[in-house]
């Protein structure tokens, strides 16, 4: 936490220095001519489906392949390809009584996502607005909204056992946490579009007699408005893929995805696996379909950006 805030206040000070302006956008890329510009584009590809493409594409592929060994006087691995580990999803062959169906797992997640992503924009508008033209007092707050940014999700998570005791038997606490994992980049996606605003445009469209929503609805929103779908992503993707903190304050009845993935591999077996592996994707595909809508949505909104 120390060296969080130390270095949170590095950065408040060099930012306060600099204001981001908007600029239009145009797109600058271009083919690759040269053979040595083709040579990079090939090897920034090689490095991406190594170290990003093939790590999340071997989920899904696991997730339908069984591995059978036949121990004889050599072990030979048989592959074949099944779609049981999503069948034993939804049968509880132990009769545990803390057993929860992974649609009610994925359900869970996407409550819990979509109070953060309400809770970090209610949090992160006022927090943004005030850190764009900081007073002193700002600036000595700014670092310290900041530090769960650096600090670990555990570490959150124990704190909150350490202040709320058994009050944490509500399921609330859950999005609240996700909430304080999230702010900081709400926060530093909103504050910077919200100080490149000119405050002249404001005055111009108060002085033709704009009532102040009007204001903030013709001059203010279609800047902000890219940036809010851009943390409200941020805050989505984080709660679903939210861990170390959930797994402290979760209870047995309410689990999220990730922990019902940490129950699959914390027990020993095959099957076990194969059913984490299919959590893994599950979770893959419900944070793929989100960014994907949140995408559309930001797409539909660039004519009104354009206007402006």
């Amino acid at each position: 936490m120390i060296f969080t805030l130390l270095f949170s206040i590095i950065y408040a000070r060099v930012t306060s220095q600099t204001t981001v302006q908007t600029a239009p956008r145009f797109s600058t890329s271009r083919p690759p001519k040269s053979l040595r510009e083709r040579g990079f584009v090939f090897v920034f590809y090689i490095l991406l489906m190594t170290f990003f493409l093939l790590p999340l594409a071997s989920l899904p592929l696991r997730s339908f392949i069984r591995l059978e060994a036949d121990r004889g006087q050599r072990e030979e691995v048989q592959y074949g390809v099944t779609a049981d580990y999503y069948k034993e999803l939804f049968i509880n062959r132990r009769g545990s009584l803390f057993y929860v169906p992974p649609i009610q797992a994925a359900l869970n997640s996407l409550g819990y996502a979509s109070l953060t992503v309400l809770l970090s924009l209610a949090l992160g508008y006022p927090a943004a607005v005030a850190l764009a033209k900081p007073t002193r007092l700002e600036k000595i707050l700014d670092p310290l909204i900041m530090l769960p940014l650096g600090s670990s999700a555990v570490m959150l998570g124990l704190g909150f056992i350490l202040t709320f005791g058994r009050a944490l038997a509500s399921p609330f606490f859950i999005p609240i946490a996700h909430t304080l994992v999230a702010l900081p980049f709400v926060i530093r996606t909103l504050q910077p579009a919200l100080a490149s605003i000119p405050e002249r445009l404001r005055q111009a469209a108060a002085t033709l007699g704009a009532s102040p929503f009007r204001v903030w609805q013709t001059v203010d929103w279609p800047i902000l408005s890219r940036a809010t779908l851009t943390a409200a992503t941020f805050a989505f993707t984080i709660s679903l893929g939210e861990f170390g903190a959930t797994l402290l304050l979760t209870r047995p009845e309410y689990p999220t995805i990730p922990i019902a993935i940490q129950r699959f591999l914390s027990q020993a077996g095959g099957l076990n696996y194969g059913q984490a592996m299919a959590m893994s994707t599950i979770l893959m595909s419900i944070t793929m379909i989100g960014i994907l809508l949140i995408e559309k949505f930001r797409l539909t909104g660039d004519n009104g950006d354009s206007q402006f």
